[in-house]
């Protein structure tokens, strides 16, 4: 085997600095940033961690089936990230899009009455794409038992970089 010298290291380094620089968009998730499209009045939106995390927070410990053990959620309401994007006030749903193009449909009346959260923040630690990340919606499943359930636990999605208003 041959062993990689040091001019073959910084060819290979900048093949790989040139291939993260040319990554689809998929790859804003990563950056944390939160596309937001659909009934906007000023068209598609991009939203930021800092933008979200200047939104009030709200801490959710919740076990959702995927998980072994129960975690501290935190993020804003789900709806407040709505009004942040000035979504229009006829507006009725939202799908989130996942990374991997999972989708879920939240009606704003699912928002109004259970007030799921947009984590992100996961044990104190910033959501990483590869980690769930760079957001996730959590619902408070322990106070209100009535949601724990498969309908509610698949709107739990995470890796969420879209949110289409309708």
């Amino acid at each position: 085997m041959r062993l990689l010298t040091r001019r073959g290291f910084q060819c290979v380094l900048g093949a790989a600095l040139c291939l993260t620089l040319a990554a689809p968009p998929q790859a804003a998730a990563q950056d944390s940033t939160l596309i937001v499209a659909g009934r906007i009045p000023a068209g598609e939106l991009i939203l930021t961690r800092a933008e979200l995390l200047a939104l009030p927070q709200h801490e959710l410990t919740e076990q959702p089936m995927n998980f072994p053990d129960a975690g501290k959620f935190r993020g804003p309401f789900l709806a407040d990230v709505l009004k942040l994007a000035n979504a229009e006030a006829g507006a009725t749903e939202a799908t989130l899009v996942a990374l991997d193009e999972y989708k879920v449909a939240i009606t704003v009346a699912e928002m109004d009455k259970y007030q799921p959260i947009l984590a992100v923040d996961l044990d104190g630690v910033s959501l990483a794409g590869h980690d769930f990340g760079p957001y996730y919606v959590m619902w408070p499943f322990k106070e209100r038992p009535e949601i724990d359930n498969e309908t509610f636990q698949a709107k739990a999605i995470w890796q969420v970089i879209k949110i289409d208003v309708r």
